[in-house]
């Protein structure tokens, strides 16, 4: 497990192992960029893989 990315707003409900993922950069609404954490802490935060990224 390395490190991965989460976007940062109120509802999240995945994490991103494609940095370039378009679920993590094509989304309309507003957000406050991006966070980068390791993949054990956004599992410990209840996010699950993304199932859209390619590993």
């Amino acid at each position: 497990m390395g490190d991965v990315d989460v976007r940062v707003v109120i509802h999240r409900y995945a994490y991103h192992t494609d940095p370039d993922c378009p679920a993590l950069n094509g989304k309309p609404e507003p957000y406050g960029g991006r966070e980068t954490m390791a993949e054990e802490k956004a599992e410990e935060q209840g996010l699950k893989a993304c199932k859209q990224c390619e590993r």
